[in-house]
């Protein structure tokens, strides 16, 4: 039996594959690890099939249908879904939502991640997201608070998805009290917890990826 197989629990993420040609490989892996349910939008599962992995999910072009169901036919059993436009992660979020996924992890490409978090705001009353580019992992945080321990020198971006939102960071480098900021850097001097508050969750955390 395929590794790729043995966990199917919804607890585990699920991984939408949206954008991939600049995702780092080793990453990439490190996101599979626990076998997750793999949607795969059209611009990524060439990338992805040519590394030798197995999706669950295929999102394509209407009138590409027919051409990825023969390109396809080593991955079976796969769900090939055929769109009329390109709201793949759409439909990739939709697909998830009703098979009963609670968290859901997205990897897309910097030129996307604009549209992508807009996208995403609009499903967190039904999933857990996390959205990753080539270079930074953007978390959405539901609650008023945040905890995590950090290495030394982390630097965590945030942004408020409410503009009447304040802030409260403590354990970093200089402690944050009542900013009404939209966005803020915060930097870890030392190694070891620290405390995020926003007033008006959801908000984002947004870390730069150390490879």
């Amino acid at each position: 039996m395929s590794s790729h197989h043995i966990v199917r629990d919804q607890q585990e993420p699920a991984l939408i594959l949206h954008r991939l040609d600049s995702f780092p490989v080793s990453h990439l892996h490190a996101l599979l690890e626990w076998s997750p349910t793999v949607i795969c939008c059209e611009p990524a599962i060439d990338k992805y099939t040519s590394l030798g992995h197995k999706l669950d999910f295929a999102l394509v072009s209407l009138n590409h249908f027919e051409s990825w169901k023969s390109r396809l036919d080593d991955q079976q059993p796969v769900k090939i879904i055929a769109i009329d436009d390109s709201h793949f992660l759409m439909t990739g979020l939709t697909v998830l939502q009703k098979e009963d996924h609670r968290a859901v992890n997205i990897i897309t490409d910097e030129e996307s991640i604009f549209d992508v978090l807009q996208l995403a705001t609009q499903w967190l009353s039904q999933l857990d997201l996390v959205v990753f580019t080539e270079k930074q992992k953007f978390l959405f945080v539901k609650h008023e608070t945040f905890r995590k321990w950090l290495p030394a020198r982390t630097r965590l971006s945030l942004m408020a998805l409410n503009e009447h939102s304040q802030w409260h960071a403590v354990g970093f480098e200089e402690d944050v009290k009542a900013s009404h900021y939209q966005e803020l850097d915060v930097i870890k001097e030392k190694e070891g917890e620290a405390e995020i508050r926003c007033s008006h969750p959801p908000f984002v955390v947004i870390e730069d990826l150390d490879y």
